[in-house]
Order: structure tokens, then C-alpha cells, then sequence
């Protein structure tokens, strides 16, 4: 009975967790706060990648790929603060 009871448990938790997380929709604050910084942070990858790229920086390579993979992060983050996912 008890393995029934947590065959049927464990499902059903995950799932209203889940659902509260797919609409859960952040303050107001946050949201212009991470606006602002997606405004601003692809010119700062560009900018920094240019710079890596003419000092002929040892770690350019993976350290332009670190940029870049935080202006997707903080798109895919701007996105689902502001609801446009």
C-alpha cells in the first residue's frame, strides 16, 4: 500500500512543482533589472571578445566562448522574466 501511495505521490508532487515553476513570474524590479543588463550585455561581449582578439590573449578562444555563452544565458533569462519564452 505504502509503495502504491508513493508511486502516486512522488508523480503528482513533481508535477505541481513544475507547473508552479513554468508560472512563476518574477517582481517587477527584476525584470527591468535583467532588461537592463541584456540591453547592454551583447555590446560588452563584443567589445571584450574584440580586445581578447587584438592583445592576442593566450585563453582568447575560450574565453570568447565564456562570453558568448553568458549573453545566451542572459537572454534565455530576460526571456522567461519577462514572460516571452
Amino acid at each position: 500500500m505504502l509503495k502504491k501511495t508513493l508511486e502516486w505521490t512522488i508523480p503528482l508532487a513533481l508535477a505541481g512543482i513544475m507547473t508552479g515553476c513554468a508560472t512563476y513570474r518574477p517582481p517587477a524590479q527584476i525584470q527591468s533589472a535583467v532588461a537592463t543588463v541584456n540591453r547592454h550585455t551583447p555590446e560588452y561581449v563584443t567589445e571584450a571578445n574584440k580586445a581578447l582578439r587584438e592583445v592576442g590573449h593566450p585563453d582568447a578562444e575560450r574565453l570568447t566562448g565564456v562570453g558568448l555563452r553568458l549573453q545566451t544565458a542572459v537572454d534565455t533569462l530576460d526571456q522567461w522574466a519577462n514572460g516571452s519564452n
